[in-house]
């Protein structure tokens, strides 16, 4: 099958979920035999063209951030609406591009990756008769879809030109929103790169990587964004209640688009009760090393998916301190972590404590069941089983 991925998320600055799940799918389709090609909408050299999929930048005067909010609140509604509005834009130039270049010839089937951008591209390619699908990654579906009274009118109405979809979280598999048919697919994650440490690999990474020294590390994986709730996790660290012998690494301070939250998240860490380390950015391979570093990760996340940062983190053998929200309880149990409130300091800073007093074997047992269940429901060739099936349905 000749398989066109469209995303707007695939660039060399970051390592996000959608940009990871992109590249992953699209290789391990490729290894049972389909021909994919990414298609950008944004443009730029990306790190993970490396060994990875053809790429096809459509349009390389499309700037990938156009029109994003940059300031904590990023979900107000005058800076969400500039936001909706410079998608539809992007939507629009891509959508003309595409129309004058006979996809239906090229490809079998479209699969999408946004969801305001891709619904106005695939409005557009109607006319063409390609097949299209989509995978619904995204919080702005979300916040679409709780908007009183019109909100699901909204998201049905932007989800018919699609044949199918897939959503990695529960939440955002939600029939009732969608006007195509949807289905529950998580997100993957690379179980051969994230893996456990032994206790000397861990001390040694330690070192090398300058973390510093501490009876537990706990990392928290999350680009310093609004949604990710850092800002949260930073606060408590400064609070009675953090225990002071966890050393904290924050990976991923380097990837914001948002200087007024990362300066706030750095003049809480300024007050931290523990010693601190923060990374700004890194491949899929320097995130395992740190994994592997560490001892338990937090996941302070207000919006979330099937979260790949936890996933990775479970697939190395790391108890989980994470927010209640969206597909993260489907992940988090008293197997596997302990789920907080979101937007809670005090109670994410009690959970860590409570992780941290814990037995070390009750902890290892923990980090087993974590580990074999990645395993068993989020390894990639699994995932992309899942998505072959359902290009299969839509065609």
């Amino acid at each position: 099958m000749r398989i066109l991925m469209l995303t707007n998320s695939y660039v060399d600055r970051t390592r996000g979920g959608v940009e990871l799940h992109v590249f992953n799918l699209a290789k391990e389709l490729e290894a049972a035999g389909h021909t994919v090609t990414v298609g950008r909408t944004s443009p730029g050299a990306s790190q993970l063209s490396v060994d990875g999929p053809e790429l096809w930048v459509i349009d390389p005067h499309t700037t990938g951030t156009e029109g994003r909010a940059r300031t904590r609140r990023s979900t107000g509604s005058g800076r969400f609406l500039s936001n909706f509005l410079a998608r539809v834009q992007i939507g629009r130039r891509i959508g003309r591009t595409l129309q004058g270049v006979e996809l239906e010839k090229r490809f079998d089937v479209v699969h999408h990756h946004d969801f305001v951008t891709s619904a106005v591209i695939a409005r557009r390619l109607r006319r063409t008769g390609v097949r299209q699908v989509w995978t619904n990654h995204l919080g702005e579906f979300l916040i679409l879809r709780r908007i009183p009274v019109v909100g699901r009118w909204i998201t049905r109405w932007l989800t018919t030109p699609f044949q199918a979809a897939t959503g990695p979280s529960q939440e955002l598999a939600d029939q009732a929103a969608v006007r195509c048919p949807i289905r529950y697919v998580p997100n993957g994650v690379d179980v051969t790169t994230f893996r456990p440490a032994s206790d000397v690999e861990r001390q040694e990474l330690r070192n090398e990587l300058g973390i510093p020294a501490a009876e537990n590390v706990c990392i928290i994986p999350r680009r310093w964004a609004p949604s990710k709730g850092v800002v949260f996790a930073a606060e408590a660290i400064t609070l009675p209640e953090w225990p002071t012998e966890i050393a904290m690494v924050f990976v991923g301070a380097g990837e914001s688009d948002f200087p007024e939250y990362a300066q706030e998240v750095r003049g809480l860490l300024a007050q931290a009760r523990c010693s601190v380390a923060v990374v700004d950015s890194v491949d899929a391979t320097g995130m395992a090393r740190y994994l592997r570093a560490s001892d338990m990760c937090v996941i302070p996340s207000l919006l979330e998916a099937t979260s790949l940062s936890a996933l990775e983190a479970m697939a190395s053998g790391l108890p989980l301190v994470a927010s209640d929200v969206g597909g993260l309880p489907e992940l988090v149990n008293h197997q596997t972590g302990l789920l907080v409130p979101p937007r809670s300091p005090l109670e994410l800073a009690e959970a860590v404590a409570q992780l941290a007093a814990l037995p070390v074997e009750v902890r290892l047992v923990m980090a087993d069941e974590a580990r074999r269940f990645v395993e068993r429901s989020y390894a990639w060739s699994n995932i992309a089983t899942r998505i072959s099936e359902m290009y299969e349905e839509a065609l």
